[in-house]
């Protein structure tokens, strides 16, 4: 038996190496040779683009005018560039393949432009097309649908143009059409600031001025781009129950990492807005309902179960772990016969900070002895909550939620967060009135009984 379980150690040890082996031959040194001035001032940044992972960037190590990192090998050959000089940064995407990733670059004003082959060649024009037109939208600020129309479309038509004059793999031309897709969709999301009005006032809708997200970007490639899965849910049917949405989403596209992405985003918005107070039930059967048609992870169920500690009347969340400023476990069954107003804050959090001296002039004002006030801090580190209590001088019921559970249960999406339970331990208010309200909250807890 020992001499077995040696063997398995070896075997498993062995095996461990191999994959770590074979992970470290994935990896290339990428080098970028850019010609022009500023170089020395300047940071350089890669990251590979695989469809469907987030790879995280790293800093790439300057000699005179190259730049050099080891990088993960990418699956389409595509890498994103990060240049940072005085100030400013650009993003430029760029093509490499073979075993020596080696690319030449020259300045454009603060845009690196690939000069080397012509995949880099048609990036950079597309880069600075994009650049160009999306300045000069924001500068003439185009009023009439006509000319929305045209400046939008331009984004594909230089797609199109700058695919016919250079002969690019069929990687880059994928990307390419994708990156003159979306363009088109971040500056159209963008016309209402542009034009100062509300986004259902446009003179025109995004179906009026791009094709439908299925024609384009059904495929792995587009989880390259961040914008995509609210491209896509934007075009979903609007005023839709979310089982419409869903079949609508699963029926049109294809690409599995496209839709997962897609359908997370609707979730959580759906989990975010909807009115557990009045519809529970049936939101909950819906959700079941899709959940188990489609095959999506049981997370979101479970989630909007718990959320429905936003329910008024609904108790305390028991789930939670919350601790006082000597690591002492606290229970909120403590306060039974009392209301409780609730500060979820954390040290880092400058709103936050900015209510404490109004609530603790509120905490010593009220008459009513019926009210009692607990501040509960979301900070993962103690010390910051400790260090932060004691620069404000807080006093009172102060105890910290370190695992950020409670704000979980609550489905608390911001802070400072305030709410009230009643003298059950039952939720009597869920958002309310800040501290800095004065009067007006002041009055409202006096009439507490």
């Amino acid at each position: 038996m020992k001499r077995e379980k040696i063997v398995r150690n070896v075997m498993a040890v062995a095996m461990m190496f191999a994959a770590l082996t074979s992970a470290m031959a994935t990896d290339k040194t990428l080098k970028v040779k850019i010609t022009g001035e500023g170089i020395e001032e300047a940071k350089m940044y890669v990251q590979p683009l695989q469809p469907g992972l987030d790879v995280q960037s790293c800093e790439m190590e300057r000699t005179g005018n190259e730049f050099a990192a080891q990088v993960e090998a990418s699956s389409e050959n595509l890498y994103r560039l990060i240049y940072i000089c005085r100030q400013m940064q650009t993003i430029v995407p760029l093509y490499a393949e073979g075993e020596q990733l080696n690319v030449s670059m020259k300045l454009d004003g603060n845009m690196p432009v690939a000069t080397d082959n012509d995949n880099n060649k048609a990036l950079s024009a597309m880069g600075r097309f994009v650049a160009a037109n999306d300045r000069a939208l924001w500068e003439k600020r185009p009023q009439a649908p006509a000319d929305i129309k045209v400046m939008l479309g331009a984004y594909a038509v230089a797609a199109d143009s700058i695919l016919g004059i250079y002969k690019c793999c069929p990687n880059v031309v994928h990307y390419i059409k994708m990156w003159g897709y979306t363009s088109t969709y971040n500056s159209y999301v963008s016309l209402p600031n542009m034009l100062g009005v509300r986004p259902d006032a446009l003179p025109l809708k995004a179906s009026e001025v791009m094709d439908k997200p299925y024609n384009v970007i059904d495929a792995p490639m587009a989880s390259l781009f961040p914008i995509v899965p609210s491209l896509v849910a934007n075009f979903l049917p609007r005023n839709a129950s979310l089982s419409e949405q869903m079949d609508s989403l699963y029926a049109n596209y294809r690409c599995r990492e496209l839709t997962d992405k897609v359908s997370a985003a609707v979730l959580d918005k759906y989990l975010s807005r909807f009115d557990y107070e009045n519809k529970y039930d049936e939101g909950l059967a819906e959700l079941q309902k899709v959940t188990e048609k489609h095959g999506l992870d049981g997370k979101y169920v479970k989630t909007f179960m718990a959320n429905r500690s936003t329910v008024k009347g609904s108790a305390f969340p028991k789930e939670v772990k919350l601790c006082d400023a000597d690591g002492n476990v606290m229970d909120f069954a403590q306060f039974r016969g009392k209301y409780v107003y609730i500060d979820l804050w954390a040290s880092w959090c400058v709103p936050c900070c900015r209510e404490v001296p109004h609530l603790q002039k509120l905490e010593k004002e009220l008459e009513n002895k019926d009210v009692v006030f607990l501040s509960i801090s979301i900070d993962q580190k103690k010390d910051a909550w400790l260090k932060k209590m004691g620069e404000l001088g807080v006093h009172g019921n102060q105890w910290h939620d370190a695992e950020g559970t409670l704000g979980k249960a609550l489905n608390v999406k911001g802070i400072p967060f305030f709410l009230i339970y009643d003298k059950e331990g039952k939720l009597y208010m869920y958002n309310a009135p800040r501290p800095s309200m004065g009067f007006a909250l002041k009055e409202m807890l006096e009439g507490l009984k």
